[in-house]
């Protein structure tokens, strides 16, 4: 509140993340924002989406509980299959969620209870993970790992999870690449890629060199005005397939 988002300036960064995205080739859906909540933006915290299904979010927090029945009209407009987790369990959709391969990584401890867990897995027919995340600077999974597909790379800070949950993250198949704290809160974790092309906040120049030497080519975009409500690029995208 010391520190508030310029709405000009907002609207600009937005803009521009939408415009990249378009130009990509990406086919964009949008959704209209209701008065007096703003998180909305961050629509990755809305639902979690795989093919027809979608898992609604039950938000933690009173701010944001709002959303939901507008985020329940969208996707009962666009023809999705809904489903809503039991009273009194929250969820934060793909904030909290990763697909890796053929299972679910899912976090708890900050804004996903683990209860949600076994219903999340047994409605989409997944089996998955669950991960531990300790420290509240990284309040959702999509803060702080990222699994990047084209080229089998896993990228997290292990500062962020509970020691069990670190060995299960090591334990994957994939290539790792561990972060410091400082390269964390970048938040280069929450980024997008698309092919070998991630899409980024920020990423310090040694990780840039680092993250080359994988093939990926880093694009940067200016959202300082959205972190500093502590979202960045992924916060803002729901990937609907």
């Amino acid at each position: 509140m010391n520190n508030p988002a310029d709405p000009a300036e907002a609207g600009r960064q937005w803009n521009g993340l939408y415009q990249y995205i378009q130009n990509s080739g990406s086919e964009i859906s949008l959704i209209e924002p209701a008065e007096g909540l703003p998180d909305m933006v961050f629509t990755a915290n809305a639902a979690l989406v795989h093919e027809d299904k979608v898992i609604l979010s039950r938000f933690r927090h009173s701010e944001r509980q709002g959303e939901e029945r507008y985020f329940f009209d969208w996707f009962s407009h666009q023809g999705y299959k809904c489903y809503t987790l039991p009273d009194g369990i929250s969820f934060e959709g793909e904030g909290d969620t990763v697909f890796y391969k053929d299972i679910l990584l899912l976090a708890h401890g900050f804004r996903t209870d683990r209860a949600s867990h076994p219903c999340i897995g047994s409605t989409l027919e997944r089996e998955y993970k669950s991960l531990k995340l300790i420290d509240p600077h990284f309040y959702h999974l999509d803060t702080c790992l990222l699994f990047i597909e084209p080229i089998d790379l896993l990228i997290y800070y292990p500062g962020a999870f509970h020691p069990e949950s670190v060995k299960e993250i090591e334990d994957l198949p994939s290539k790792i690449l561990r972060l410091s704290e400082d390269d964390a809160k970048s938040f280069v974790c929450n980024s997008i890629w698309a092919g070998c092309n991630l899409l980024s906040y920020k990423c310090p120049d040694s990780l840039s060199a680092n993250l080359r030497e994988y093939g990926l080519n880093i694009i940067t975009l200016d959202l300082s005005e959205f972190m500093k409500s502590g979202g960045s690029v992924r916060c803002m995208v729901l990937q609907l397939s």
